[in-house]
C-alpha cells in the first residue's frame, strides 16, 4: 500500500512524495508536482507496479539501463553541480573508481545485494575496516541516488543499502550518522515547526534526549548566550555557548510551555523515527545519531578532539575518538602533498 505525503520544495511550496513498501523495504519517491490530482495519478501507477512486482509479473515501469562507467561520470557530475565539498568529490570518485575495476564495466541493473556484500568482503581483505567503510559509505550514497533521484530511475533498489554493510572499526562499532545530504532530507520531512526546532536544537547542540527534556527555562542564558545542562549521563552540569543558528531555534520556542521541550523520551524516540520514514531514510538511524553527525561534523571541520569531548560532556577524549572515522578520507588531500621532485 503506498500513500502520500507533503515536503518542502526548495524553490518553496511543497511537491508531493509517495512513501510505499517493496518486498519488505521501505521506499519514497517525488510526484514533482503539488498538484494533488495528478499526485494521485502516480500514486495509483506506483501501487499497479508494485503489484506487478508482488505477483511476480514484470514491472511496467522500466529502469533505465546505464553501464557503471557511464553511470559514474552522470553521478560525479550531479554532485558538481550540487556544489559539494572538493574533498567530498574526491572521495565519491576513488570510491565509484575503486568498484568499477572490481566489478567491471556492468550494467548497473545486474547489481544486487549478493555483489554489495561480496564487494565489502573483498574490501576488508585488502584494507582497514576505516577505509573500506568510507569508501562504502560513498557507494551507498551513490547508488542510493540511483535509486531514487527524480525522474527516470536507474535501479529500484541500492544494493549497499542493507543493514551491516558498513563495517566496524577496531572492534568496535561505527556510530551511524547522517550525512549533509540526508539532514537536508530528514529535516525538509518536517511540516511542524515546534517539531523542526527540536531536531534542530539536537543537531545543534549534540545533546542526549534527556537533556533536552529536562532543560528548563532558567537553565537559558540569554544575556550571557549560553545554555546550562542539568542531570546529564555523568552527573555533571554542562554549560555550552548559543551560536547564531542555536540562538535562533532558542528564541523561536515558545515560552508559554513549562519548559522548552515538555515531551517524553520515548516520544521523541518514536517522533524521529516517524520523519525519518517520510524522509525515506534508513531504517538502522535512532535518535541518537544526531548526537553522533553533531559531533563527526565538528571533527570533520578539524575541530581540536578536547573541544569536542568538552562540548558533548565526554570526560576523557578516549570516548570521543569513535568520531575520528570520518576524517580519514582527508588524509589523502594530505598525501598528495607529499612530492619527490619538488
Amino acid at each position: 500500500m503506498a500513500s502520500l505525503f507533503r515536503r518542502r520544495s526548495k524553490k518553496g511550496g511543497f511537491v508531493w512524495h509517495i512513501a510505499y513498501y517493496l518486498e519488505g523495504r521501505h521506499y519514497t519517491r517525488t510526484t514533482g508536482t503539488s498538484d494533488k490530482r495528478l499526485a494521485n495519478e502516480i500514486l495509483m501507477k506506483v501501487e499497479t507496479e508494485n503489484i506487478r512486482i508482488a505477483e511476480g509479473l514484470k514491472p511496467a515501469d522500466k529502469i533505465k539501463s546505464i553501464l557503471l562507467a557511464n553511470f559514474i561520470q552522470v553521478y560525479l557530475e550531479y554532485r558538481q553541480k550540487e556544489d559539494k565539498a572538493a574533498r567530498t568529490l574526491s572521495t565519491d570518485r576513488y570510491s565509484l573508481l575503486r568498484f568499477l575495476d572490481w566489478a567491471g564495466d556492468c550494467a548497473l541493473t545486474t547489481l544486487s545485494e549478493e555483489v554489495a556484500r561480496q564487494y565489502r568482503a573483498s574490501k576488508l581483505e585488502k584494507v582497514k575496516a576505516a577505509s573500506a567503510s568510507i569508501e562504502l559509505r560513498s557507494l551507498r550514497t551513490a547508488f542510493g541516488w540511483a535509486a531514487h533521484k527524480p525522474g527516470e530511475k536507474y535501479l529500484r533498489f541500492n544494493p549497499f543499502s542493507q543493514k551491516g554493510m558498513i563495517p566496524s572499526v577496531d572492534g568496535k562499532k561505527i556510530p551511524p550518522i547522517l550525512s549533509p545530504d540526508e539532514k537536508v532530507r530528514f529535516l525538509g520531512a518536517i511540516d511542524d515547526l515546534d517539531h523542526k526546532r527540536l531536531f534542530q536544537f539536537f543537531l545543534l547542540t549534540a545533546c542526549r534526549r534527556s537533556e533536552a527534556v529536562n532543560l528548563q527555562w532558567s537553565d537559558i542564558d540569554l544575556e550571557q548566550k549560553q545554555l546550562t545542562f542539568r542531570r546529564t549521563k555523568t552527573k555533571r552540569d554542562r554549560t555550552i555557548p548559543l551560536s547564531l543558528e542555536l540562538l535562533q531555534v532558542v528564541l523561536a520556542l515558545d515560552r508559554k510551555k513549562r519548559k522548552p521541550f515538555p515531551f517524553s523520551v520515548d516520544w521523541i524516540s518514536h517522533l524521529f523515527k516517524r520523519y525519518l520514514r517520510l524522509a525515506g531514510l534508513r531504517e538502522d538511524l535512532h535518535l541518537h545519531c544526531l548526537r553522533h553527525t553533531a559531533a563527526s561534523d565538528l571533527v570533520r571541520q578539524g575541530i581540536h578532539l578536547s573541544k569536542v569531548a568538552k562540548l558533548l560532556g565526554h570526560t576523557s577524549t578516549k570516548t570521543t575518538e569513535i568520531y575520528t572515522h570520518v576524517t580519514v578520507s582527508d588524509l589523502r588531500e594530505v598525501a598528495e602533498a607529499l612530492t619527490c621532485v619538488g
